[in-house]
């Protein structure tokens, strides 16, 4: 769904007069948290198919025969890490033992197989225009699998046909001469986990990375070989953050000068990362001041000429998800804010999901024996999907338009979707009237649009137009992976 009017100048999203006061007040009644909204419904609300495969296939032929013009990502999940950081959510193993890694791709192997031989039945394959390595830690692999891992994937993917292929970089784990081998490979973006240059909050999360070892990765003969461009994830909320050592940490990042930045909060769901609990508790930033901790980061990106794509991603005015931005078509998903070539995505790997066509979400098993033991019967591993009504599509729609956009034009979903806005949302638009008072949101009779400081509760607007908000006290609370899916 494109929609290229919403956005009447990209100064909408950059306004170089952020106010330098945070009202405390508003963040603590409107701070709480609610779903990142990588997708629509949130995965709670998926269903388990009981072990079985017959939608996933029926929407593969859909996506390869219906929609095999359509342009669609490859994301693959590698699962396995050396270190554990503290901080993380992400789905991954650690290990310092090389032969599971190898054990793992030779699962992963077994998945592109099973898709190829579907292909292979259904008579063709989906316009697979993007791939993504993530993880996990991708640059874990040794030269040798990563060749295998390519050289597979070519049994999907027509890489002469490919416009992205990008991979996530640890800068401990990687030298210059590998970077120069991954471009070799065809990769040409690449993101990487930096999250804090202070040493003192390194040390707290278990990731010490100084600068010097980013800088020496990403000499100009090195950026040159990755034309689609260097991404950077930072997070807000770390143990040991202050507003000066943010400030300095995103200094130093507008000074390497990535194209994109990832501005994440600390996520603590130690229910299901108990490794978080090693972290230093009595020093990780409350809610007050985490927003202090973005307020100060988005200070300097914006200083500094980064252009604000949607709730929580910036980027240079010259990369491509800004220029889609001041198009209408940027896209968010489980990769963040991306130029939205692509609307379809298939995963593979533990834990991976996709979607294929406008109506159809899944995702793989979390667990590895689950994952294989389909796998070995030749059953795709399909833990949980979900078919999409005309009402969530709908409902995705505006919840992409607030985060992405921070604005709706009521004219332009009322013609898309044949629609009266104000009839249909009139619930939702009543339930504004506190973020109108508090001067987050303002609304008039041609559409929504939320103001400067309503930016940091974007998420909590959305949350308004989430038909399935009010059940959730009924629903399991998610995995932290399965909620967030912080894949970039």
């Amino acid at each position: 769904m494109r929609n290229p009017s919403v956005v009447t100048s990209i100064e909408m999203a950059q306004s170089n007069e952020i106010s330098r006061e945070l009202d405390s007040k508003l963040v603590k009644k409107y701070a709480g948290r609610a779903f990142m909204y990588t997708e629509y419904p949130n995965k709670k609300y998926w269903s388990n198919p009981t072990g079985t495969d017959t939608d996933f296939r029926a929407a593969l032929s859909h996506m390869s025969l219906d929609r095999k013009e359509a342009p669609t990502l490859l994301y693959v999940h590698t699962l396995h890490c050396q270190k554990q950081c503290f901080y993380c959510t992400c789905h991954t193993a650690i290990t310092t033992d090389y032969s599971a890694v190898k054990v793992y791709l030779n699962l992963l192997f077994k998945e592109i197989d099973l898709l190829a031989s579907e292909f292979e039945r259904i008579g063709s394959r989906p316009n697979i225009k993007e791939i993504h390595l993530g993880g996990g830690t991708p640059t874990f692999m040794h030269n040798d699998e990563m060749d295998l891992l390519v050289s597979k994937l070519q049994s999907l993917v027509d890489f002469s046909n490919l416009v992205e292929f990008s991979i996530e970089i640890d800068p401990r784990r990687v030298k210059k001469d590998q970077m120069f081998y991954l471009a070799s490979k065809g990769i040409n973006r690449i993101s990487f986990g930096i999250q804090d240059f202070d040493l003192s909050v390194q040390k707290a999360v278990n990731r010490i990375q100084p600068a010097e070892l980013t800088e020496r990765l990403l000499t100009e003969d090195v950026r040159e070989k990755f034309p689609n461009g260097v991404s950077f994830d930072i997070i807000c909320g770390l143990p040991k953050q202050t507003p000066e050592s943010i400030r300095k940490t995103m200094e130093k990042v507008s000074e390497i000068g990535p194209d994109r930045v990832c501005l994440n909060y600390l996520h603590m769901a130690p229910k299901f990362s108990p490794h978080q609990m090693l972290m230093p508790q009595d020093e990780i930033p409350g809610a007050v001041d985490r927003k202090i901790l973005f307020l100060e980061a988005l200070d300097v990106l914006l200083k500094n000429g980064y252009v604000r794509t949607g709730y929580d991603h910036f980027a240079k005015p010259t990369d491509a998800v800004a220029k889609a931005m001041s198009e209408g078509t940027m896209q968010w998903n489980s990769l963040g804010a991306t130029p939205g070539r692509c609307e379809d995505m298939m995963g593979i790997g533990v834990h991976s999901y996709g979607r294929l066509g406008p109506n159809y979400y899944y995702q793989n098993y979390f667990e590895v024996d689950k994952y294989k033991k389909c796998l070995d019967a030749g059953k795709f591993p399909i833990y949980r999907e979900y078919q999409m009504t005309s009402e969530d599509v709908l409902r995705r729609h505006v919840i992409q338009l607030i985060r992405n956009y921070f604005q709706i034009n009521f004219s332009e979903v009322n013609r898309e979707f044949a629609i009266d806005f104000a009839s249909h949302f009139s619930n939702e638009l009543a339930s504004l009237s506190e973020y109108i008072q508090d001067g987050v949101v303002k609304l008039s009779e041609n559409g929504l649009e939320v103001t400067d400081i309503g930016y940091q509760f974007a998420d909590m607007i959305c949350e308004k137009f989430d038909e399935y908000h009010d059940k959730s006290s009924n629903v399991p609370a998610p995995s932290p992976a399965a909620e967030a899916q912080t894949l970039n």
